[in-house]
């Protein structure tokens, strides 16, 4: 964008106007002085580095601005991942507090497993033995019962022996009767034999007796037999139906054991894969502390690195101020100081045509617009100058390349209309309202106290909107009355703002 040099007369007063900063350095004077011409090549060399300076102040500051915007989101990730790690560590512990209750509790089951399963082969011996006892016993009951089988018999042979000599005593008794008879016929002669048959008879008679007792107790044995035999022969029947149970239950109590052995085995691999469990959680609860550490350590870092960062951008800023009192002329940047210096003067205008209206326009007594969200405020004066400050900044927007904003401020950073754009209609949206509905708002962040506190000129600031953009703001403060009454700004993206003005010639102009 190349204009016309110009010239001021004598060397004397063009570094008057060049020390008062109402001369540029691209300016000459008009002169025969000898020095005239070595003052013009330092007055160019110094503006080629100044342009230089002011172009990498202002590289630095949106580099700066874009490494805050990630510091800024990195530290959130950090933060967010410092609280997960926290977070992840207590539940390590927890797991790792369970992990060795789990360990222990195995442990002790496998413990008590193993005790029982001790006791479980015992019982099985105890069985087996019982089952061989069984077993013996059974065969003895089955020879006790031939022995009893046997004694029967005898007892019966023994009873019908009784019979037949209790028969033969009888009939002795009968024939022993019948000697008597015959011997008492005989007279003397027979009394010898008659004594014969007396003893007889009584023998015989003895022997009855003694033949009944015999039988009598014959019968006594021979039922006490019978029922020996009986219950011998239930007691042996008993003996072969538990000979079966036992043999039955000692089959499965060997598979129960077994089983118990198999089971030993698998819960043996359940104890060592908990130890492993065990073990791993512990490594990983010391994985996870050392992360939560780390965490905090990077949040730590990326704390100081942002306060650096914005300790670099307010020096580029403060270097700025001053690069910005030295006017290079014939630049981008002066031709956006010179639109800034038209806006202002417009705007003093407008206040000023207002305040002689009557309107208090140094009204600070902001009155929230109900249901507003974000917060939009009215003052005595705002709906006095609506309208046609709006047109003024529509104006400006509409002649600086690459531009996002053009703003009025108080020294509160109300501001009382915006842009077209971003006056919108109020949806209830939050996200919308916030970038579409920005007039009549309160901008008190810092870039804004800034930009009404600057007393050097063109302020140049570079940060990141709360829309998200990176803006290069350019602001001049306002004064009425010599009172601060707020400040103007131009908000570009400067790159391309820089670029276009390069590329395309275009003139300051004033604000309708």
């Amino acid at each position: 964008m190349k204009q016309k040099t110009k010239r001021t007369l004598g060397l004397g007063r063009l570094l008057r106007r060049l020390s008062q900063g109402r001369a540029t350095l691209d300016d000459r004077a008009w002169t025969l002085s000898p020095v005239a011409w070595s003052l013009s090549r330092f007055l160019s060399s110094l503006r080629v580095r100044l342009i230089a300076m002011r172009q990498a102040s202002i590289d630095i500051a949106l580099n700066a601005a874009r490494l805050q915007s990630q510091a800024h989101a990195c530290r959130d990730m950090v933060l967010e991942q410092a609280s997960e790690a926290e977070t992840l560590a207590a539940s390590g512990s927890q797991i790792e507090a369970l992990s060795e209750q789990t360990l222990a509790g195995v442990n002790g089951i496998a413990a008590t497993f193993n005790s029982q399963l001790v006791v479980a082969h015992q019982t099985l011996n105890q069985l087996n033995d019982l089952h061989q006892r069984i077993a013996r016993v059974s065969a003895q009951m089955e020879v006790f019962s031939g022995v009893v089988s046997q004694l029967s018999q005898r007892a019966q042979s023994v009873g019908n022996t009784s019979r037949l000599i209790k028969d033969i005593a009888l009939q002795t008794h009968l024939l022993a009767l019948n000697a008597g008879v015959e011997a008492a016929r005989a007279g003397e002669s027979g009394k010898g034999f008659a004594v014969v048959a007396s003893e007889v008879g009584k023998l015989a008679e003895r022997v009855n007796a003694a033949t009944g007792e015999i039988v009598k107790h014959t019968g006594e044995i021979l039922d006490l037999v019978s029922d020996t035999r009986d219950q011998t022969t239930q007691i042996h029947l008993d003996m072969v139906s538990s000979d079966q149970v036992v043999t039955q239950f000692t089959a499965s109590f060997d598979q129960f054991v077994k089983d118990f052995d198999r089971m030993q085995g698998e819960v043996g691999d359940v104890v060592r894969a908990v130890s492993q469990v065990n073990g791993t959680n512990h490594d990983m609860g010391r994985k996870i502390a050392r992360i939560a550490a780390l965490s905090a350590h990077v949040q730590n870092r990326m704390a100081t690195m942002s306060d650096q960062v914005v300790g670099v951008r307010d020096k580029t800023e403060s270097m700025q101020e001053m690069l910005a009192f030295l006017r290079t002329g014939n630049t981008p940047f002066d031709w956006i100081a010179g639109m800034l210096g038209s806006l202002r003067a417009a705007c003093v205008k407008l206040l000023t045509q207002t305040r002689n209206q009557g309107v208090d326009i140094f009204d600070r007594q902001y009155r929230r617009i109900a249901g507003s969200n974000p917060p939009r405020y009215q003052t005595l004066y705002d709906a006095a100058v609506d309208q046609k400050l709006t047109q003024i900044l529509d104006y400006v927007l509409n002649q600086v390349p690459a531009c996002s904003y053009v703003l009025l401020i108080d020294k509160n950073g109300y501001c009382p209309a915006h842009n077209t754009r971003y006056s919108q209609a109020p949806t209830g949206d939050l996200a919308h309202d916030t970038s579409h509905v920005r007039h009549k708002r309160i901008f008190d962040d810092p870039v804004s106290m800034a930009a009404v506190a600057n007393s050097l000129g063109v302020l140049c600031q570079t940060y990141m909107r709360d829309t998200g953009e990176i803006i290069t703001d350019l602001s001049i403060p306002l004064d009425l009355d010599q009172s601060r009454w707020g400040a103007v700004r131009i908000g570009v993206d400067y790159g391309q703002f820089d670029a276009t003005l390069n590329a395309e010639p275009q003139a300051a102009s004033q604000p309708a």
